[in-house]
């Protein structure tokens, strides 16, 4: 598979549904959308996933892979943004008492149902085999509404892309943290055996596990997506249990290490810890990596 063909009909889904306004798609409709639609995507992957021949080795391979790959992009990011915040100065956070207790047990429970989804269709898969024809080209196609429904949901959020792209902190967050990722991919990636361009699709979801093991399961590689939905699912949740003790040391290691839910998911956290005046940093480093998502996976798979 070419990276045009790959990456192109992806990224022309999100561009529409970024630049071209549909009146009767209000926010409120793109959310319930994307949130159907993601529980049915994950649910055909999981049928996927388990009409594949020996299942169990295969599932302890992604977890085994998930398991390495987070350690790699989370020590090598963290001792980058370490540096980046030294460099740009950004200060600690004097965090008295957060209470984060809530907010780790909605990620528990939206984690619950996420994977409940994905058992589901595991379980059908393996009863079933190849019941349903096609389902790889039916994941496909939703791949396509699903990404014009998240280019709806980042022009309704009101983004201005060269306001973003100028916030100093925020870019420099995304960057440090983009390319420390990718670096840790390869590293954890030629430890394992990967394949370069895979080893750097799989960490490049930065935390958007609903939207990663989607894309590369959807790719062709249903036990590399495996590993991606795993590695981003727990690096979300240990984002929102390490929040503030990053805070402590400085803002780029908390905001850097909520990825691409530094827009959305995390930055009530991050804003209480931190206050008001971290929220335009969080949009900005979020909203680019959550860009790069749809980008670089595809480009990275298709190579």
């Amino acid at each position: 598979m070419t990276i045009l063909s790959t990456l192109g009909p992806l990224l022309a889904a999100l561009l529409v549904g970024y630049w071209v306004p549909v009146k009767t798609l209000t926010p409120e409709r793109v959310a319930r959308g994307l949130s159907q639609l993601t529980y049915v995507i994950l649910g055909l992957i999981g049928y996927s996933i388990g009409a594949l021949d020996n299942l169990a080795s295969k599932i302890v391979i992604a977890g085994y892979q998930a398991v390495v790959l987070f350690i790699a992009i989370t020590i090598i990011p963290l001792c980058a943004l370490w540096i980046s915040g030294k460099v740009f100065h950004a200060g600690a956070s004097k965090v008295q008492h957060v209470d984060n207790q809530q907010s780790t047990r909605h990620a528990l429970i939206d984690a619950a149902k996420t994977l409940g989804g994905v058992l589901a269709g595991v379980a059908l898969g393996w009863l079933l085999k190849s019941w349903i024809p096609s389902v790889d080209e039916l994941v496909t196609w939703l791949l396509y509404l699903l990404l014009f429904l998240v280019g709806c949901q980042l022009r309704q959020g009101n983004f201005r892309l060269r306001k973003l792209f100028l916030n100093t902190q925020g870019m420099a967050i995304a960057i440090t943290t983009v390319l420390a990722t990718l670096l840790a991919g390869l590293i954890a990636g030629a430890f394992l055996g990967l394949e370069w361009n895979k080893s750097l699709a799989v960490v490049s979801g930065f935390g958007w596990y609903s939207l990663s093991g989607i894309l590369i399961t959807g790719l062709g590689d249903p036990v590399l997506g495996t590993t991606a939905f795993l590695l981003d699912l727990g690096r979300e949740i240990i984002a929102l249990m390490l929040i503030p003790a990053f805070a402590r040391i400085n803002s780029h290691l908390s905001v850097g290490y909520s990825g691409a839910t530094a827009m959305d998911f995390t930055l009530p956290l991050l804003g209480k810890v931190h206050g008001a005046e971290i929220v335009p940093v969080c949009i900005a480093s979020g909203f680019i990596m959550s860009f790069l998502v749809p980008v670089l996976i595809p480009l990275f798979m298709g190579m």
